[in-house]
């Protein structure tokens, strides 16, 4: 996964180079435009697979995310980038990758997804009826590993991520409604 969040760093330092270049011709909200479509679909771009990679990884993704603030608000690099990602409303790196991996989830929960995803995860049965997580049906078994590689699988990190959840959340009427619900969660406050 280095290589690829290497890769990764190489191109979106190739674009925030560019779009440096050009900033001054260009009005905040047209540089905004230009930050989503190029420096943050890449970094969207299945990211779902880099559930689990390494902080120092996800530090790398993060200042290229706070880069592209900074560019949009014309900002100098000591400027700090937390304000700047609450006001343009961008959920962390580490944030984006797990709202990622519970979209899916939910979708595979609710049969909305293709059927290879819906079998990666199952519902929780508790081995005695009496449990208070027995009552609780929106929650998924997590299965065993042996190796860290497997804790990175869809269907380890996805249930984990999902069984964190509040119940409100997991329980929600639809795509939309579950979207907006995680992201007020996954909203960092500071």
């Amino acid at each position: 996964m280095s290589d690829y969040v290497s890769s990764l760093c190489k191109s979106v330092n190739f674009h925030l180079r560019n779009l440096r270049r050009i900033r001054r011709f260009i009005d905040q909200s047209t540089c905004a435009h230009a930050v989503r479509s190029l420096i943050l679909s890449r970094l969207d771009y299945c990211n779902s697979l880099l559930a689990g990679i390494s902080q120092s990884d996800v530090q790398r993704l993060q200042s290229l995310q706070n880069r592209a603030a900074r560019l949009i608000y014309q900002a100098d690099r000591y400027t700090p980038s937390s304000p700047l990602l609450r006001e343009l409303h961008w959920l962390p790196v580490q944030q984006r990758i797990h709202f990622k991996v519970l979209l899916q989830v939910y979708n595979s929960f609710y049969r909305l997804s293709p059927v290879y995803l819906q079998d990666l995860i199952a519902k929780y049965n508790p081995g005695r009826r009496n449990l208070r997580s027995g009552n609780d049906n929106t929650r998924l078994a997590i299965p065993s590993t042996r190796r860290s590689a497997g804790d990175r699988s869809f269907g380890v990190i996805g249930p984990r991520l999902w069984n964190a959840l509040p119940s409100h959340i997991r329980a929600a009427p639809n795509v939309q409604c579950f979207k907006k619900l995680l992201k007020t969660h996954l909203f960092p406050i500071e």
